[in-house]
C-alpha cells in the first residue's frame, strides 16, 4: 500500500461505480468508503481521518449536488484532495469542478491502471504538499 492514500472515499448514487472502484483500490492495499450522496457521506464521515485521503465524486450528484460538496469538504479539510468523476466531456463542468477546488476530472468510463496511478498520484502530491 501507498502510504499517500490510506483511504479513498467514493461518492456516487451508481453501485457498479462503488464495485469497480472497490476491487480495484483494494488490489492496491487502499481502504476505500463508498457512499451514494454527498449527504450520506458527510454525515458518515465528517471528514474525520487518521490517513491521508481522497475523495472521488460524480459530477453530477443529487441533492446537494457536486460543487457544493466540494467547497464543503474544502471548509472541514482544505487538504483533501478531490477527484471528479464526470460522465461527460462537457468542458463546462471540468471548469467549474476545478474553480470550486478539485485537482482533476476523470471522464468516466473508468480505466485500471491509468485511474489507478491518477487517483495515488493526486493523494501523493497533496500529501507532499502539506507536509512542507
Amino acid at each position: 500500500m501507498l502510504s499517500a492514500c490510506d483511504t479513498v472515499y467514493v461518492v456516487d448514487p451508481d453501485e457498479s461505480v462503488h464495485d469497480a472502484l472497490t476491487t480495484l483500490l483494494q488490489s492496491a492495499g487502499v481502504r476505500v468508503a463508498c457512499y451514494r450522496t454527498p449527504e450520506a457521506f458527510l454525515n458518515a464521515c465528517a471528514m474525520q481521518r487518521t490517513g491521508n485521503c481522497c475523495v472521488l465524486l460524480e459530477a453530477d450528484l443529487p441533492g446537494v449536488g457536486s460543487l457544493a460538496l466540494i467547497r464543503e469538504v474544502h471548509a472541514q479539510a482544505p487538504e483533501m484532495p478531490i477527484i471528479v468523476l464526470a460522465s461527460t466531456t462537457d468542458g463546462d463542468i471540468a471548469a467549474q469542478a476545478l474553480k470550486a477546488g478539485a485537482l482533476d476530472v476523470i471522464e468516466k468510463p473508468l480505466f485500471g491502471a491509468h485511474l489507478l496511478d491518477r487517483i495515488l498520484g493526486v493523494a501523493a502530491n497533496a500529501h507532499y504538499a502539506t507536509s512542507l
